[in-house]
């Protein structure tokens, strides 16, 4: 399956099997999965965790940094 995924305004289409989870894209994006957020890419962007199946919608990963 094929989601349009957005990183910094960057647009991608990422094909995954089906039944992918927001793991399986970080990890094919080759990102730490500490280091951002997977969220919808909608009006009102909704968090999907790690372990959850993507979602038939465009995503945005969200980049974070976090310091002591």
């Amino acid at each position: 399956m094929k989601w349009q995924v957005t990183i910094d305004n960057e647009v991608q289409t990422i094909d995954l099997p089906d039944g992918s989870t927001a793991s399986d894209l970080v990890a094919h994006l080759e990102l730490h999965p500490d280091s951002l957020l997977v969220v919808t890419d909608e009006e009102k962007m909704v968090p999907i965790p790690l372990v959850s199946k993507l979602p038939e919608k465009p995503i945005r990963i969200i980049l974070v940094a976090s310091g002591g």
